[in-house]
């Protein structure tokens, strides 16, 4: 390789390890003091990088959070993609994406409740206008393309595990997309409960609840059926 190459790649590695350096500074930031009270300079300093550096690798604070997201959503999706291929059937699958999931969020539940939760702040960073959120009142923000695509290929997976279980006759026949979008609502009510629910469950035991109530809801069972 020639010496301009090795200078071009090598630049081109310093630039992405900068970079990384500047979102996992961000997440700590964001994660300790929020969306909101977050500023540039918080983030300059716990990067240990100026901050004109880093206007250089992003554009604005919601840019540098829009990124952590998707980085956040993209590391889900290879995870779930990851127990999609394990050789096991299909309610051990679910079991591991509900397990995989409430881990997660434990990791990340201040960046979770910022995306979910915090309407104010969601609209400031999509930059939705007065007139939209008059729009959107009773409604989330509509989220970034570069989310939606992140998060429809997450329900994909959901999806194909739920199809695969009627297939081997494990789950009974459903409607396969309206089963996945509850599996979701179901997950999103249980770890943003909020206050209406004060019990703090362990990541096995909020499993074991959420997959009894998927499966066998509460419905006594027919004498005789």
């Amino acid at each position: 390789m020639k010496n301009r190459d090795l200078r071009v790649a090598r630049k081109k590695h310093i630039m992405q390890e900068n970079k990384k350096s500047i979102l996992k500074a961000s997440e700590k930031v964001f994660t300790n003091k929020g969306y909101t009270t977050a500023t540039m300079d918080d983030i300059g300093i716990e990067a240990q990088f100026s901050k004109a550096t880093l206007y250089r690798y992003f554009k604005s604070k919601r840019d540098i959070f829009i990124k952590i997201i998707s980085k956040s959503l993209e590391e889900v999706h290879e995870s779930l993609a990851e127990i999609l291929t394990k050789k096991m059937n299909s309610e051990e699958k679910l079991i591991q994406v509900i397990r995989y999931t409430i881990s997660y969020y434990h990791r990340k539940k201040n960046l979770a409740r910022i995306f979910f939760m915090e309407r104010s702040t969601m609209k400031k960073i999509l930059n939705i206008s007065q007139e939209q959120q008059i729009q959107t009142l009773h409604e989330h923000p509509a989220i970034p393309n570069e989310f939606r695509v992140r998060l429809e290929k997450i329900s994909n997976i959901i999806r194909e595990i739920i199809k695969e279980g009627i297939e081997s006759g494990e789950f009974r026949k459903v409607d396969v997309t309206d089963a996945a979008f509850i599996l979701g609502a179901m997950l999103r009510g249980f770890l943003l409960r909020g206050p209406m629910q004060p019990k703090e469950y362990s990541i096995n035991k909020s499993t074991d609840i959420l997959m009894h109530f998927l499966l066998y809801g509460i419905k006594k069972e027919r004498k005789g059926a």
